[in-house]
């Protein structure tokens, strides 16, 4: 702070505190007072405010009372702070939004409701981190069909071709979740997630990097609670096959969302005995496989002709368990207590 000349008081400050200085009369215009500015017990106007190379300087002139006070602004120390915690959130939100941008790729795999939460608090737009990390997913998904079906065909014609992995017939599922996942984004306007989003979502909340409303929440609540929140988000896709009662138990206690969950599930494990079951029956064909190889095709067949009649119960807007139902009651045991 210095005097000048003029009578008026210079302000030399690193970073720029939003004061607008006076705009003088000009022909056809009116003269428009600077900023309002509160010092002490006294009022001041902004008269200039220019860039210099340690920051910004304004000057400060006694308010004239001619001149009515629009905007009032405080400059104290509580002011100064909060200016500057401010200034501080906002460097921290950029970071993070050039940071998200650059790992978009990842970003658009979480669940939509994190994306919309980045949407609000960064700026970005949600439906396009979902469709930057569509890309990768769906080449791995079509690769992975690629070599389930040679395989398939390799066994049948004795050709030799490469062998199956069992892990192969899990990656082929994003291929057609990364269509679903375009034509939500694309036609709906709205983010949605991968299944490959969900350990990303569990690695960050343990970093605490998301820690918005929801969180808040969760952590205001009682141990025991937060560890069946924990339970929820873990099983929340497995949920789909306990039975229609205890979706329903479920929707209403902690807003799980049978029909979503299980048109998931269901196309899920529809695709994987699509892949799985030619390649088993053509190596029983062929005279190997043996008993493994008929078990393994009689269970992608039963699977499949499930998930066919559970779309069709989900379809008239149902829930719909699955056998493997049983398999998920006593993990779920704590949240239907």
């Amino acid at each position: 702070m210095e005097a000048t000349p003029s009578g008026c008081v210079a302000v030399v400050c690193a970073l720029p505190k939003g004061w607008v200085a006076r705009r003088p009369a000009a022909p056809g215009a009116v003269l428009h007072p600077g900023t309002a500015v509160r010092w002490e017990d006294g009022l001041w106007e902004v008269l200039t405010a220019e860039e210099t190379a340690g920051g910004v300087r304004y000057e400060l002139a006694p308010w004239d009372e001619r001149h009515a006070v629009r905007l009032l602004v405080p400059y104290d120390e509580r002011s100064e702070a909060e200016r500057a915690a401010d200034a501080r959130d906002l460097r921290g939100r950029r970071r993070a939004r050039i940071a998200t941008l650059v790992l978009a790729p990842l970003a658009g795999l979480l669940p939509g409701d994190v994306q919309e939460r980045l949407e609000t608090e960064l700026g970005l737009r949600a439906t396009r981190l979902t469709l930057a990390s569509v890309l990768a997913p769906m080449a791995a998904g079509t690769f992975a069909l690629v070599m389930s079906l040679a395989a398939g065909l390799g066994a049948g014609t004795g050709s030799g071709g490469p062998a199956i992995r069992a892990l192969l017939p899990i990656v082929a599922f994003l291929l057609p979740e990364s269509f679903v996942r375009i034509a939500v984004a694309a036609g709906q306007g709205r983010p949605i997630g991968s299944v490959l989003g969900l350990p990303l979502y569990l690695a960050g909340r343990l970093a605490g990097l998301f820690d918005g409303a929801p969180e808040a929440a969760v952590a205001s609540l009682p141990p025991a609670e937060r560890r069946l929140e924990d339970l929820y988000l873990l099983l929340e896709p497995l949920l789909s096959f306990l039975p229609a009662r205890d979706q329903s138990l479920l929707a209403d206690r902690r807003g799980f969302a049978p029909l979503t969950w299980g048109r998931r599930t269901a196309w899920f494990l529809l695709v994987y005995p699509g892949l799985t079951a030619p390649a088993h029956a053509a190596s029983l064909l062929a005279g190997g496989g043996g008993l493994p190889s008929f078990l393994l095709l009689a269970l992608a067949l039963v699977l499949g002709v499930e998930q066919v009649v559970r779309l069709r119960t989900l379809a008239r807007g149902e829930p719909a368990p699955s056998l493997l139902g049983r398999l998920v009651a006593p993990l779920a045991a704590p949240l239907l207590r």
